[in-house]
């Protein structure tokens, strides 16, 4: 058999058909699903809010670890305040164990909201709903850790600690606010229907 006739039918032979056939359209199983709503703009700026609350929380977090030197001889004092007995070191210790305690507080809670703020941009509901209230709850854990953090010495304007944690705390709030508007409901609850 020559190579030219190798893939061709044999004389007489039912040529197969090279058309695969097409899937059966309806039925049981088919549903046909429609485009689902587009983002209404109170949600899109709250989810931006929320990016923005974590771009800054990064800031803070950085602003922290440089200031960490600052922070650690400024907590020595107060643990040698509160018990003379302690030596220096340990005090220095003790210190920096906080300074690090705060900033991997810090990082969990970013990288929590991180993870919230990409589900309820997927449109999940619940994902919506706890963004909403780790956020009411790290704002204001945020805003109560800002008087540990901030230097009393230095006005709050050139105190970069405040003012990126003062930041973080009011964009989750206007962030939140605005996921919980009617408009913002009507979409999940769309979206909900629909999936």
């Amino acid at each position: 058999m020559s190579p030219a006739t190798e893939g061709e039918p044999a004389a007489g032979a039912p040529v197969p058909d090279r058309v695969p056939p097409r899937p059966e359209v309806g039925g049981e199983r088919f549903v046909a699903r429609t485009a689902p709503p587009p983002m209404p703009p109170t949600v899109s700026t709250g989810l931006s809010l929320w990016v923005g609350s974590l771009a800054v929380g990064l800031l803070a977090a950085g602003s922290i670890v440089r200031s960490q030197p600052a922070l650690r001889d400024r907590f020595t004092d107060d643990v040698l305040a509160a018990d003379p007995t302690a030596t220096l070191g340990t005090a220095q210790d003790a210190a920096s164990v906080l300074v690090w305690v705060i900033v991997a507080g810090l990082a969990l809670v970013w990288l929590v909201h991180l993870v919230l703020v990409v589900r309820t941009a997927g449109g999940h509901g619940a994902a919506r709903w706890a963004l909403v209230l780790l956020g009411l709850l790290g704002a204001a854990v945020v805003l109560l850790l800002q008087d540990i953090l901030a230097d009393p010495d230095i006005d709050w304007w050139r105190d970069l600690n405040r003012i990126a944690l003062t930041a973080q705390a009011l964009l989750a709030l206007l962030g939140s606010m605005l996921l919980v508007t009617r408009r913002a409901g009507r979409w999940f609850k769309e979206l909900r229907r629909r999936g």
